[in-house]
């Protein structure tokens, strides 16, 4: 190997759940693609029997191959201490970090364990456990976020912060301290993060993670178990180190798409988007600027926001005859909300406006999307980006939203604040 290689990239597999044999597929696959003089590959691999960290090597093979047994890898210093691990030992000009996470949520006997370590001497309560692991706060994407929203005593308690989860606002907040404290390790932002997990592509999300991360990909709906097809992704970058962030992020697109849509998965998700974090201000300030006119003209406007989400889901669920979907989750589609905004005759001239002006910063290519991609003509209005938007009278909205970057640096949270107000 090199001094210092064109890339080293972490798969960062968190598969000590019931997806530990497709976690196990994802870890002898690229191990069977193997590292090259220019681009290293590195795996943490945790499973339901233990954990490992390897480094490959020619294809097939590892070089550094190292059982850690028990490992918390839904704990975020873990991520981080393996990142250092990694990169520190094999330094690059690019680093690039993939997040294998629990696409289908914590199981009930992970869950029993995290409550007892958030309330101490209480007593299990395997029932609760079993309705948490079908809930869509189960997703959470670190452990730590899954403690907190177990911490009070009271179960009622419980089940309110449960729901702080449900638009990823706590799980965003912990990935951008994680790639951000990554990021200070390597000296530079990541190149690219990729999310091969569910409903991370996010506005919020991406908002979040500006200054840590160059290039995100990810998808706003849900990610098949099966995973990405590394054999194809890394096997396209193995022969071409050179490939930028923005380039690896477009072929993940294109790969991921023309993999699954050859071999579609039974719920037919498949979406997928790859953007330029340099330029999520601009979308930022876009759907801000949506936000203030709804604002502006609530009274009148709530009626015709909720319409579009009505349209959006209908659409988009097959009349409801697709399930499960990122609606149960509180996130949908911005680009299909802005153009049903835009085209609504009840929409007054500046929401129209500053609707037809988002569907423009999510055209690829004009922003901050650079490629997106997707399975299905119910999703043939999609833009590859959602945003939070908790339908009124289902459920409060998340306390811990406001504390995302992007909810105070626009005008989004008070217009959900007033959205709420004014039809429940």
């Amino acid at each position: 190997m090199p001094d210092k290689a064109k890339w080293t990239v972490l798969t960062y597999i968190a598969a000590h759940n019931n997806l530990d044999p497709l976690g196990r597929k994802s870890l002898l696959e690229i191990i069977g693609v193997g590292s090259t003089r220019d681009v290293v590959h590195g795996v943490l691999y945790d499973g339901l029997a233990g954990a490992g960290r390897y480094v490959a090597g020619e294809p097939g093979k590892a070089v550094t191959q190292e059982r850690l047994g028990s490992f918390d890898s839904g704990d975020p210093d873990g991520l981080i201490a393996t990142a250092a691990w990694l990169f520190g030992a094999h330094p690059a000009e690019r680093y690039g970090l993939v997040l294998w996470s629990h696409g289908s949520g914590w199981e009930p006997s992970e869950i029993e364990s995290v409550a007892k370590e958030a309330r101490p001497g209480a007593k299990a309560e395997p029932e609760e456990s079993k309705e948490r692991a079908v809930a869509p706060g189960s997703r959470a994407l670190f452990r730590t976020t899954l403690r907190s929203l177990l911490e009070p005593a009271e179960r009622a308690e419980r089940a309110i912060l449960f729901d702080d989860g449900t638009g990823h606002s706590l799980d965003t907040v912990e990935l951008a301290r994680v790639a951000g404290a990554i990021a200070g390790l390597v000296g530079r932002p990541l190149e690219l993060l990729g999310m091969d997990a569910c409903l991370m592509g996010n506005l919020e999300v991406a908002y979040e993670l500006r200054h840590a991360v160059r290039y995100l990909v990810a998808s706003e709906e849900l990610v098949p178990g099966h995973s990405w097809p590394y054999g194809e992704i890394f096997g396209a970058l193995n022969p071409a180190p050179d490939m930028t962030g923005a380039d690896l992020a477009r072929l993940i697109v294109e790969r991921y798409v023309k993999y699954y849509t050859a071999r579609p998965p039974a719920a037919g998700d498949v979406t997928k988007v790859a953007l330029d974090l340099s330029r999520a201000e601009g979308l930022a300030r876009a759907a801000s600027t949506l936000a203030e006119a709804l604002l502006a003209g609530m009274t009148a406007q709530a009626a015709v926001l909720w319409a579009a989400q009505q349209q959006s889901q209908a659409r988009e669920t097959r009349s409801g005859k697709r399930n499960p979907t990122k609606f149960d989750y509180h996130l949908w589609d911005l680009r299909s909300l802005a153009a049903g905004l835009g085209e609504s005759a009840a929409a007054s001239g500046p929401v129209r406006d500053a609707a037809s002006a988002v569907v423009q910063a999510l055209v690829p290519g004009a922003g901050a999307v650079l490629a997106e991609g997707h399975r299905g003509d119910w999703f043939d209005r999609t833009g590859g980006v959602s945003i939070y938007v908790m339908p009124p009278g289902t459920q409060r909205l998340a306390q811990a939203y406001a504390t995302l970057a992007f909810a105070k640096d626009t005008r989004w949270d008070e217009t959900l604040s007033a959205y709420h107000q004014t039809l429940v």
